[in-house]
């Protein structure tokens, strides 16, 4: 967990319920930004567009779902944090790919 305190610094933290955190990153000027929701046992990681976007049954490139590390995974060393840090870096590239499909259309 301290990883993730440290390396998502970029947006804010919240603390909506007792149960759970929620980073929200959108860089000024622009629409798309990235959303980490951690709830008990797993995560969530969107590409939303807007401080309040909500996605329901979302493709894949806008949203996924983490569970914590199963056993193989724990013997070779990946962590949940590890999952969550590389699916960000993906939602950050989606983010930036619509806001710059936003800026061609003329949208920002």
């Amino acid at each position: 967990m301290r990883r993730l305190l440290k390396d998502l610094n970029r947006g804010t933290w919240s603390r909506p319920t007792d149960k759970s955190a929620v980073y929200l990153e959108i860089a000024p000027g622009d629409q798309w930004g990235i959303r980490v929701t951690l709830i008990d046992d797993y995560a969530k990681v969107e590409a939303i567009d807007g401080p309040k976007g909500v996605w329901y049954k979302a493709p894949a490139r806008y949203v996924t779902t983490l569970h914590p590390s199963r056993f193989l995974e724990r013997v070779i060393g990946i962590t949940l944090e590890d999952k969550i840090m590389a699916e960000v870096e993906i939602k950050r590239r989606v983010a930036r790919e619509e806001n710059e499909r936003l800026k061609e259309v003329g949208g920002i």
